[in-house]
């Protein structure tokens, strides 16, 4: 039996999904990942990245062309080497297969690696500036709890989300079976290629579980 693999985003948890899984076909072998577990038992050889994740978790849960990865944000960054690695099918949600498209402020993994284990990333003026600088109504109360969870995470998980997010990965060779986006993401950039739009922002399946339900029902048939 094929697998929905639920992948979520940067200091997200399987919960970004709750609105949408109701709204998934009943038969369907739903598998969220709790990323949090999962970058505690990957133990990447050198400096983390995407890459060197997807090997882990495609190894570990024995993912292949029958089942089909539904990521959020950092979570369809994940799912895209997935895809490249084990072909299995893709659906990307407000995510990209470009990291240019992250809107940030510093990119550079070492400095990043640094934000992260030094505490600066978890501290009250950096959660105090995130919430300052996010400009979306709809979301901002999601994006704030969220923000506000962040002294709860190891700093070892930090820096890795962090690496998978920005630190260099060798080209893709695939696209996505599916790209859904909401133009108004301030948080990832909407995609050059073509992409289903659905109303929003960076949580757009959050508030629009239907808009995106619909598209990912033409994938998963």
């Amino acid at each position: 039996m094929s697998r929905l693999i639920l992948l979520h985003g940067y200091i997200e948890s399987p919960a970004i999904f709750d609105s949408l899984r109701p709204l998934l076909p009943a038969d369907t072998d739903v598998r969220p990942l709790e990323l949090e577990a999962e970058f505690a038992d990957w133990q990447p050889a050198g400096r983390p990245n995407v890459l060197g994740l997807a090997r882990h978790l495609a190894r570990k849960y024995d993912i292949g062309p029958a089942d089909v990865l539904l990521g959020h944000s950092m979570g369809g960054w994940i799912a895209i080497h997935l895809k490249q690695l084990t072909g299995a099918r893709a659906i990307l949600l407000n995510s990209f297969t470009d990291q240019a498209k992250i809107v940030s402020d510093v990119r550079h993994p070492t400095l990043l690696s640094l934000y992260a284990w030094s505490g600066l990333m978890q501290s009250r003026f950096m959660r105090q500036r995130f919430r300052r600088d996010y400009r979306r109504d709809e979301s901002r109360a999601l994006h704030s709890a969220l923000v506000e969870g962040l002294p709860g995470f190891r700093r070892r998980y930090l820096h890795q989300q962090l690496q998978v997010l920005f630190a260099p990965a060798p080209p893709l060779t695939v696209q996505p079976d599916l790209r859904v986006h909401a133009r108004r993401d301030n948080v990832i950039r909407p995609p050059d290629e073509p992409y289903v739009e659905i109303p929003g922002d960076h949580f757009a399946h959050v508030f629009y579980p239907q808009q995106a339900a619909e598209a990912i029902l033409q994938v998963l048939g």
